[in-house]
């Protein structure tokens, strides 16, 4: 005669198959990443917070390679999908995103279309290396970057602006 299963057994193995399920829909995927040898890369989670009176944010997951004179950002929605790609080179740069393909000579100006506020790409790539440089009406926080974290607030112009990274380990 066949061993039956207890009801008790039965139901904790569903339990524990339904979690495992509903942990992996909850989970971001990852992203496969060819980045060449000797090239400065990050990703993480970054959110910029301007605060004018309609206190406008911005948050996205990130893998940022290159320099400030050459590179590339994709920025991601929760899911892993692909909100926005930004590459640029000497007097050339392009925004592609869902809703519109941009190109300009200065990244500069697609930044501002794509967060509607300035951001110092020169002084971020720097930042996150760990060093301190200057950038005008900015002033960065890097006592954290060991751990891979970094708060930069903007004084000038106004409104004022908070950008937030936090590196994946």
């Amino acid at each position: 005669m066949p061993k039956l299963r207890s009801a008790g057994a039965f139901g904790r193995r569903a339990l524990l198959l339904g979690s495992a399920a509903l942990l992996a829909a909850c989970a971001t995927p990852s992203r496969p990443t060819l980045i060449p040898a000797g090239t400065d890369a990050w990703s993480g989670r970054l959110g910029l917070q301007v605060e004018d009176g309609a206190d406008q944010s911005f948050s996205a997951g990130f893998d940022l390679t290159g320099s400030p004179d050459s590179g590339h950002l994709t920025l991601y929605n929760p899911l892993g999908n692909v909100l926005a790609k930004l590459h640029w080179s000497p007097g050339q740069a392009t925004l592609d995103s869902p809703d519109q393909q941009l190109e300009s000579d200065s990244l500069s100006a697609l930044i501002v279309q794509l967060t509607g506020n300035d951001l110092p790409i020169k002084a971020l790539f720097s930042w996150l290396k760990g060093d301190n440089v200057k950038a005008t009406g900015w002033e960065a926080d890097l006592s954290r970057i060991d751990s891979g974290r970094l708060v930069a607030t903007r004084f000038s112009p106004l409104p004022a602006a908070t950008l937030r990274v936090v590196l994946a380990r």
